[in-house]
């Protein structure tokens, strides 16, 4: 204090003596001067992106008291225990009622009531149910799940565990860890020795596959007597060969990594290279099957990527394990990528490479209306003038010789994706069995083939080397590998596509002719087919196509967003269910939200945000009136 002058900028006021009890009660410094308040408050972390060791050791802490608050995905939905829990705060509105009940549940658990609070975000799910959250989420009905035994993706992982199984109670010792399983690393045993296995117990193998595997998937899975199984699960084609090979690839590379820095006298990258050899070696067997795709493991993905860190023991990398479906991988892992896990940053640096191993290469082009068509690298028939995309099967990867950072914000999504239809499978007839509800023509659910691309920023790709597998948002004169190693091919400019084949049901509205208005309807479509089969709009996808040979006009072409199919869009082929989702399609629509166009009250989603600018809502809620009328 200098003569009472206030120390504030340009403020003419002085300073007067006062006691603390004269003070008018403010909030921040009772918190202040509360002392029962915790000197440090402790925030962490419990995602499907931690390893399960730290999770687990990161709820016995919370539970204890010495962490304050978690940071949770759905991990916590289920099962877990969490005591004197006080308080549950909902980022968004749970996608079913089960959801909510499970998630506020977790509050109060023991003797104590507790709060559950949910922030309704502007977007189509949380507004609808903020309008009327008692009777939607809070007492809305709970609907019984509905089961699909037909994926054969799923059904030939489940053919893999169940075949290992007996092959690890034969052979115990290749059951420890990776380097027991693979048995060589300049040779692989691991594959080999299953697949003998397999042969040598085909007919007792059989008979226990055939009791468990549905009837009507005997013949896709292998099961139809002419062993044809063992090479799918066991084959130099099959997941476990492909995965054998990834890790007998890191390995001898971490190996060939150490030495070569021990010449150069560099025995800090020697030993970090010598610790990610041990972690690879080590590492439990199941974890490894489990984490590759090989066997299933919790969560519906199929086609699982992953973002290879180079962990090692005692490294951040040990705590972290990043994985998505591969339609969200080409965005999220793409070349200059970066996620947040465990409070710190990752980035990708390219894609991941198998040696004796090649991407799949692909050729593209698409017309104003959607069409998409695509040839195999090398195919005559393909435009000179086409893209290429590459098929980024075996994951991507971080830049071993940088560390993780320190995240200063939260990380940017600088990338999207989009899907194409591709077309139905050749064996379908869409046209056979077309129905026609309120002037709509409806195909069945049908297999068909999507490609979902990731174009880069602004549709200008990504520069990949094809040996090394490094990867640069835009050109570069010179690169290094992921593993820090000079190398001298030329970068090539791709895109990032995957392609699967799931259920696809193509929707004919009448007078739909412009692109975007043809989306804003897809949109609205989707949108009420998940409020009236009650599932998370994520499990279904829409984009259009041109009529091609039927009449001038754009189609909806609304599919299962996982591959296989889920059975979802199948149900719209039944008139009462179809009424059902336009009604609800137009609710979606009707303006409750308050905007002119679109917003995320009504259209927009992370995943359309190319057509953000088009989407037109009026346009979506007269096709659906019209529709609707004729039913009146």
């Amino acid at each position: 204090n200098v003569r009472n002058v206030c120390q504030r900028n340009k403020c003419p006021g002085n300073l007067i003596a006062l006691k603390a009890g004269d003070l008018a009660p403010n909030h921040y410094r009772d918190l202040y001067e509360n002392k029962e308040m915790p000197i440090r408050f402790r925030a962490e972390e419990h995602t499907a992106q931690i390893k399960s060791w730290l999770a687990q050791e990161l709820q016995k802490e919370f539970i204890s008291g010495r962490i304050h608050l978690m940071s949770s995905s759905t991990t916590f939905e289920l099962g877990v225990d969490l005591g004197d829990l006080e308080v549950v705060f909902l980022r968004n509105v749970p996608p079913e009622p089960f959801n909510y009940v499970q998630r506020a549940g977790r509050a109060g658990r023991r003797y104590t009531p507790g709060l559950a609070l949910t922030y309704c975000r502007r977007n189509p799910h949380d507004l609808y149910h903020y309008v009327d959250p008692e009777q939607r989420i809070l007492t809305g009905k709970i609907r019984t799940p509905p089961l699909r035994l037909c994926n054969e993706k799923i059904i030939s992982r489940h053919i893999t565990a169940t075949v290992l199984s007996a092959f690890f109670r034969k052979n115990p010792e290749r059951f420890r860890n990776v380097q027991s399983l693979v048995g060589n690393w300049e040779n692989p045993q691991g594959r080999k020795d299953f697949q003998c296995f397999c042969e040598q117990n085909r007919d007792s193998l059989e008979t226990a596959l055939r009791s468990i595997v549905p009837e009507g998937m005997h013949e896709e899975t292998g099961l139809a007597g002419d062993g044809s199984w063992i090479e799918k699960v066991a084959g130099e084609t099959s997941r476990f060969a492909e995965v054998e090979m990834k890790v007998c690839k890191d390995y001898r590379v971490m190996e060939e990594f150490e030495k070569d820095s021990a010449v150069r006298g560099e025995y800090r990258k020697a030993d970090k290279a010598k610790k990610r050899k041990e972690t690879i070696a080590y590492e439990r067997a199941l974890t490894f099957l489990s984490r590759q795709a090989v066997i299933p493991k919790y969560g519906f993905p199929v086609d699982v990527v992953e973002l290879d860190t180079h962990p090692s023991s005692k490294s951040e990398a040990a705590k972290v394990s990043l994985q998505r479906d591969l339609s969200q991988a080409i965005a999220e892992y793409a070349p200059g990528g970066k996620v947040v896990a465990d409070k710190k940053e990752w980035e990708s640096s390219g894609v991941k490479m198998i040696p004796g191993k090649e991407l799949r290469v692909m050729r593209y082009e698409y017309d104003d209306q959607h069409n998409f068509k695509q040839w195999e690298e090398g195919d005559p028939k393909a435009p000179q003038n086409a893209k290429k995309y590459l098929w980024p099967q075996f994951g991507f990867v971080t830049d071993f010789s940088k560390k993780e950072k320190e995240p200063q914000r939260r990380a940017q999504r600088l990338y999207t994706t989009r899907p194409y239809f591709a077309g139905f499978d050749e064996k379908a007839d869409p046209e056979a069995n077309t129905r026609e509800f309120l002037g709509v023509k409806i195909t069945p659910a049908l297999p068909g083939t999507l490609v979902v691309l990731c174009e880069g920023k602004n549709e200008r790709g990504f520069y990949i080397c094809l040996k090394c597998g490094a990867g640069f948002p835009g050109k570069e004169r010179s690169h290094k590998s992921p593993n820090d190693a000079e190398c001298k091919e030329t970068l090539k400019k791709f895109s990032l596509g995957h392609e699967f084949s799931t259920d696809v049901t193509r929707l004919d509205f009448p007078g739909v002719a412009d692109i975007w208005e043809a989306y804003s309807l897809a949109y609205a479509v989707l949108l009420g087919a998940a409020s009236a089969l009650e599932v998370p709009d994520t499990d279904l996808n829409a984009t259009i196509t041109g009529r091609r040979l039927r009449d001038s006009g754009l189609s909806i072409v609304l599919y299962d967003n996982v591959p296989g199919g889920a059975g979802l869009v199948a149900n719209l082929y039944e008139e009462d269910t179809f009424i059902s989702v336009l009604k609800m399609a137009k609710e979606r629509v009707g303006g409750e939200c308050g905007c002119d166009s679109s917003c995320y009250g009504c259209l927009r989603s992370y995943r359309n945000q190319f057509a953000h600018p088009y989407l037109q809502r009026n346009f979506a809620l007269q096709c659906l009136e019209r529709a609707l009328e004729v039913k009146d």
